[in-house]
């Protein structure tokens, strides 16, 4: 096998898949009334989420492309941490909202 089947095939169907299921759950929960984004904890809690399923996806992204050594493995630590900063910023703007 060649080495998009072996890497980024299982990816894009993890991820692919993924996404969409985690899309339409999330809008199931919103059409049905159980996820109000005019509350606050429930916004809050979308941007977890949210942030969480792209945190794993860039992640998984960021070790595959060092496993092809396509980017150092001291590169994967730093942006996650850019990352996580960038959330942190994010959930700092949307508090004070």
């Amino acid at each position: 096998m060649d080495l998009f089947s072996h890497s980024w095939l299982p990816f894009i169907y993890l991820y692919g898949l993924g996404g969409f299921l985690f899309v339409f759950g999330i809008i199931i929960t919103l059409k049905a009334g159980s996820f109000d984004l005019r509350r606050y904890s429930h916004k809050k809690w979308m941007w977890v989420l949210v942030f969480g399923f792209v945190w794993y996806l860039a992640m998984h992204f960021l070790m595959t492309l060092a496993a092809l050594d396509m980017i150092s493995v001291y590169a994967v630590p730093i942006i996650l941490l850019l990352l996580a900063v960038v959330f942190i910023i994010v959930t700092v703007i949307l508090r004070k909202k």
